[in-house]
Formats: C-alpha cells, structure tokens, sequence
C-alpha cells in the first residue's frame, strides 16, 4: 500500500476532496543538475493535487488523513498508461520495417508511418481500457484514523 498525508478540502457525502503535495526525491540528489527527471521537477514546482477520496470515518475541512492507493493498482495503471503504447509503437515499427515497407517497395517513409500509426492505436486503446480500471480498487481511500490539524468547536 503506498501511503500519504492529505487535508482535507471538502466532505461530499461518503467522499472528500483532499489536497495533496506534490513531491520529489530530486530535491535531495546531488545529480539534480544533471538529470532530466531533476529538470522537469523543477520546471513544473512545487503545488498541490485534489483527489476525490471514499472515507472511512467522519473528517471535517482542514484535518489531515491519511490515504492510500494498493501497489498493485498501482503497477497496472503504469504498465496501461506507459507500456502499452510504447509496445504498440514498437510493433507498429517492426510492422512497418518487416512487412509494409517489403511488400509496397517503399522507403522509410513506409516505416515511419506504420509506427506512427501503432503509436496512436496505443493511445486510443489505453484511452479505451482506462474506464475499466475506475473501480474502487484503483482509487485512493481514507485509512486510518484523522489526524486533527485545529480544534473543532
């Protein structure tokens, strides 16, 4: 289970928007100049993120909570999101390289088109799968107890 600090925004019922920070290991690595995950922490800052979370106990706006996602939705959510588009780009390239570019006697142009053409089918398959994977087991929860952040009247 990956874990994380949030406040609490607002309650909607059963459900709270929750703000979370945006955090990066970069800040603390001696390479930060010279790498590029380092550079684009920098270059997008430091800020915040809502999330809608499902609660397990009664918050209020301003507690912290603390929310939590499972490693394996997570894991699959990054292999749909990431490798399947780079497997379908790849594939459209060895299509395109072995069989298109052969079989119309074209030049690279052929190659290039046909991986491009996988990479979009990618994408609109990752765009096609990803509404199934919107179950409660892929969205973040409330776990354990609020911590209270001021007293409450």
């Amino acid at each position: 289970m990956s874990e994380e600090l949030a406040t609490v925004i607002q309650v909607d019922g059963d459900h709270a928007w929750v703000s979370c920070e945006r955090r990066s290991a970069c800040s603390s690595c001696h390479q930060q100049s010279d790498c590029g995950t380092g550079l684009v922490s920098k270059a997008i800052g430091p800020g915040s993120q809502r999330v809608r979370v499902r609660l397990s106990g009664a918050v209020r706006p301003g507690d912290q909570i603390r929310i939590g996602i499972a490693r394996r939705s997570l894991l699959s959510s990054a292999v749909l999101v990431y490798l399947l588009p780079l497997f379908s780009l790849l594939a459209g390239a060895l299509l395109g390289q072995l069989w298109l570019r052969p079989m119309l006697m074209a030049g690279e142009g052929a190659t290039i088109l046909a991986t491009l053409a996988g990479g979009a089918l990618g994408f609109a398959l990752v765009h096609l799968l990803a509404p199934r994977l919107g179950g409660d087991a892929y969205a973040p929860r409330m776990l354990g107890s609020v911590i209270p952040t001021r007293c409450h009247p």
